[in-house]
Parts: C-alpha cells; structure tokens; sequence
C-alpha cells in the first residue's frame, strides 16, 4: 500500500510542475507589484515630479484594487465560457499594459490609470490561478502546489524590495524601473501559457472528453487515470442534474446548503486574511519602517528587503506545513499569532509617541501653528510642519519648523533651511517621522508578523477556496472569494494613510489584532480540515449534519465525553 503510494507520487511529471511555475508567475507579478509600490511610491515624493497629496498616494497605492475586485467577477465568466488559460492569458496582458502606461505617465492622472489597469490583471489571476492549478494537480501534491502561491508572492515582493534598493539612489526615474519591471514577468507568462494544456475538468465540462483524457494522460503518466475520470465524470452528473432546478448559477449557490456553508467559510477567510493588516503591512511596509524612525528612504527600502527575507524563508515552510499539519490548524494558529504580533507592534508604536522627542520653544513668525506643539509626534501630523534634531545616537529634543513650500525635503526657515550650512552635517530634517532609539523593534515586529503571516495566512485562503466548491459552482466560488478579498483589500489600503491620521499608527494595528483574534475563533467553528481528500470528497464535508460536521473537525464535546463513557464502562467491566 504505502509502496503505490510512494510509486504514484514519484511518477508525477514534470509537465504539472510546469503549468503550476507558468501560473504562479502571475503570483509573482502581484507580489512584485506589493512590494515595488511601497518603495516606488517614497521615490515619486522625493523626484518632486508628480505633487502626489496624501489622498493620491493612496490612490495610487489602492489603484489596482478597484478594477481587481470588479475583474474577478468577470473572470470567472471568461474561465467558464472560455478557458482557464485564456483566463490566465488576459491577465499577463493587463500586467504588461499596466507596466508600459506606469512607466510612460507623466501626470498623477496617467500614472492611476497605469495602476488600474494592473488590476484588471489581478483580477484575472486571483480568480482562476489556484483553480487552474487545482484542477490539474494530483491530491497528494495539490496543498503544495496550491500552497507555492505564497513563495511565489514573496518571490515577488522580495524581488521588488531589491530592485527598489537599487535604484533608490536615482531620485528622478528610479520609480520607472521599479513598476516597469513588472511588463517583463507578465510577458514571460504570456509566452508560457502559450504552450500549457487546458484544464481537463474545463474540457470535460464542456462535452470535449476526448481532449480532457489526453490531458489526464500527460500530467498523470498513465497513473490512475480512470479512477480519475470516474470521479469527474460522478460529478458531471451531480452538475447536470441540479441543472434541471435551477439555472443561474449564484441563486443555486444560495439555495445549495452546503455550497453556501463553502462560499461563506471562503469569503471569510479572505475577509479576515484582509482586514488583518496583510496585504497593508507588504504595501506600506516601507513608510511603516519609516514611521517607526528610520528616516533615509534607502535605508527604509533595505529594511524591507529584510523583513521580506524572512518572509520568504517561511513561506516555504508553509508548502511543507500545509499538507503536513492541515489546513484548519495552520490557520487557526496563524490568525493567532498575527494577533500576538500585531498587538506587540502596536504598542511599540504607542510606546514610540508616549516617548517621541521634546520641541524647544522657537520664534516662528511665518506659520505660528508649528511653534505651539510641544513634541514631535504631534509636530509631523501636522502636513505644513517638519522636525529639525541633531544628528545624534538619542535625540531628545529639536524644533518645530514650518515646510518648504515648493519641497517638502528642506524647512522653510530654520536650522533645517536648504541655505543653512549645517543642514546635512549637523542637522537632519524629518518631515514625516519622529526619531527614536528603539526603532529595531518595530523592524522584528514587522518579521514576527510575516513569521506567522506566509505559512498559513498568505496561502491559506486561496488553497482552501480552490477545494471547497462542487464543479458547477467552482468559478463562481472563486470568483466571489476573490472579489471579497479584493473588495476588503481596497478598503483596508486606500484608508489606511486616512486610519493613520485618525487614530495614530498604533490604534490601526490594536484593531488589525482584534479582528485577526476574531478570525481565529472564526476558523474553529466553521472550517472542516480538507487535507488529503479529492476535489469530489471535499464537497461532502459541507454536506454533513450539524453534530457530523462538529466530530468531524473535532470540537464536538458530547462526543467526545460519550467515548469516554465507553471507556469508563469497558475498563469496569473488565
């Protein structure tokens, strides 16, 4: 028994693991794309080239969003009408158009249409990715090949991270390299996809058997081909015969008990993945090193090549602990400790405004509103101030000064003014952070976060939403997932500068802790383990009882206390 098992899964071709590497490349570009935007953005600040207030910087940063949340939707239709990999072929041209409008814009306005069209192909790839590959994959190797989304995401915004170190240095087009970079991956996918097979279940599903068992043929070596197609095919009849009572396919899902106990434990976990501070943290990961005290832009980039670093290292953990340990464990364990981390970076933040540096008392006789905030945490909210300190190991005091009106970099008037000949040397100018001494400790928070984030969060939801839904509701499940999560994302990232502003970095990261506690609660009730079962054996897990589903995940006490019962008795008897 274990020897087929071990010959089965030695026999698995090279052809699935390249259509997973041509498809997780539009992962790459998302992460790419997360990454780049947090050190390109600091970049296009100080070029001076686009006047980007803080209302565009996050139109900027959300741009993609919008149009993604809308695209998966369709998305879903294109991949049920036309393919899975016409699907994914759109997507590399939106990455590519997206790229080449980015780098050509010469106006805040042309540079947000840039962005919007990126999302048109984050669309695309978040609904179909994880389905394409989960209906290629065989069982004992789909968790992984699934789960290898989130090395990939990684593999991007690590990739992004370096590329912004690099050119963080040429201040005037460093930010065209590091979005234009992005046309170069989606070209290579589009070129890949050219030569991958279509789904099997898609060909199936469309009457094109004949193409669908030659696919089946290719990715599985010849191995347990029948049993395969024997399951498809039960399932077809399940699709047909709930084709006679209903036709649209999302009142069926909300007629279907179980699809809709599926959809809801899918939307949810991209709800809570969002508004847990994930994707937020990744895009703003730049500015919130910044905001902790690391003022030099460069040096805020290479932080977070660190902390990607680390990101990276645990998300190919998380290939290895989502089939080892299961699904329902990693997240709840993984929501938990975005909680304990997340909690830890707010205080720190907390603590860094209790004991943010003293402004002395100075003569300020263009803009009286700077001379009157006594520290400097309350000095850098307001946007026509600036801190002026020594250039020194602990700063424990400094000024107040008003902006430069046509830059933000030098103060208008002061010992931080452009024409002072200590600015530079014995002076530092810090518009949009205060510094502080502990300022390493919100860099290992930021790790500790993505520590538990890439193993479980990161890949989690998109494996699980790739599993749990019948074939005939499987693209639109998807879909709807995607659109949770995109929809979730857009808010949690165009608000966030806003949240910042209204209740201070460290009571965005208190609520971020709250929710992810609830979503750990969430996952304990309401999410089976799917580990090692087939796509059609999955779809039963939701189709249980109350109490069958309650023993199946394992929190059901009154059968837990009736077994030892029988314990108790046996052991008596005895």
């Amino acid at each position: 028994m274990d020897d087929s098992k071990f010959q089965v899964k030695s026999r698995t071709p090279f052809l699935t693991y390249a259509i997973s590497l041509f498809l997780l490349l539009a992962i790459l570009c998302e992460g790419y794309d997360m990454g780049a935007s947090s050190g390109a953005l600091l970049l296009v600040l100080e070029s001076d080239s686009m006047n980007l207030t803080p209302l565009w910087q996050q139109l900027v940063m959300a741009g993609p969003l919008p149009t993604a949340t809308l695209f998966t939707l369709v998305a879903a239709r294109v991949s049920d009408t036309f393919g899975r990999k016409k699907g994914m072929m759109a997507s590399s041209v939106f990455f590519m158009l997206g790229a080449v409008t980015t780098v050509l814009s010469s106006r805040r306005s042309i540079l947000l249409i840039g962005r919007l069209i990126l999302g048109c192909g984050y669309g695309f790839s978040s609904a179909t990715t994880a389905m394409y590959i989960a209906e290629c994959s065989p069982r004992h190797i789909r968790g992984r090949l699934i789960g290898m989304s989130q090395p990939f995401l990684t593999i991007g915004t690590l990739l992004a991270t370096v590329i912004s170190g690099l050119f963080s240095h040429n201040k005037t087009h460093g930010w065209r390299y590091i979005w234009g970079f992005q046309g170069i991956l989606g070209a290579i996918q589009f070129v890949g996809l050219l030569f991958l097979p279509e789904s099997p279940r898609w060909l199936m599903q469309r009457s094109r058997r004949k193409e669908a068992r030659k696919a089946i043929i290719r990715m599985r070596n010849g191995v347990n081909v029948e049993e395969e197609i024997a399951e498809i095919r039960e399932s077809f009849q399940e699709v047909h015969h709930s084709k006679e009572k209903s036709g649209d396919v999302f009142i069926r899902m909300m007629k279907t008990p179980s699809v809709r106990r599926a959809l809801m434990v899918g939307c949810g976990l991209q709800f809570f993945a969002q508004f847990s501070g994930v994707n937020t943290v990744i895009y703003y990961s730049g500015i919130i090193i910044q905001m902790a005290g690391f003022g030099d832009v460069s040096i805020a980039i290479w932080n977070s090549v660190i902390i990607n670093c680390i990101n990276l290292t645990f998300a190919f953990v998380g290939v290895w602990l989502v089939d080892a340990v299961g699904r329902r464990k990693l997240a709840i364990i993984g929501l938990f400790g975005l909680f304990v981390s997340s909690f830890c970076l707010a205080t720190t933040f907390l603590m860094t405004m209790l004991y943010s540096p003293m402004v002395n008392a100075t003569v300020d006789s263009t803009n009286n509103t700077c001379s009157t905030y006594s520290i400097c945490d309350s000095c850098i909210q307001d946007i026509s101030c600036g801190f002026c300190f020594e250039n020194e190991n602990d700063v424990i005091s400094g000024l107040c000064l008003p902006v430069n009106s046509s830059s933000r970099m030098p103060s208008r008037a002061g010992t931080c003014n452009s024409s002072s000949t200590n600015i530079g040397h014995s002076k530092i100018w810090a518009y949009d952070y205060c510094p502080a001494s502990f300022s390493w400790v919100a860099v290992v928070g930021l790790a500790l976060f993505l520590v538990f984030y890439a193993p479980s969060v990161g890949p989690l939801p998109w494996t699980i939403n790739a599993e749990i839904y019948p074939l005939w509701a499987r693209s639109s499940g998807n879909g709807f997932a995607s659109m949770t999560c995109g929809f979730c994302n857009l808010i949690s990232t165009a608000t966030f500068l806003a949240f910042v502003k209204a209740v201070h970095i460290h009571g965005v990261f208190y609520v971020m802790a709250f929710i992810a506690l609830v979503g750990s609660v969430f996952c304990y009730y309401f999410l089976p383990e799917t580990k090692n079962k087939t796509l059609e054996e999955i779809e039963s897990l939701f189709e249980r009882t109350k109490n069958k589903r309650r023993k199946y995940i394992g929190y059901d006490r009154n059968a837990i206390k009736e077994e030892l019962q029988g314990i108790k008795e046996r052991n008596n008897s005895c």
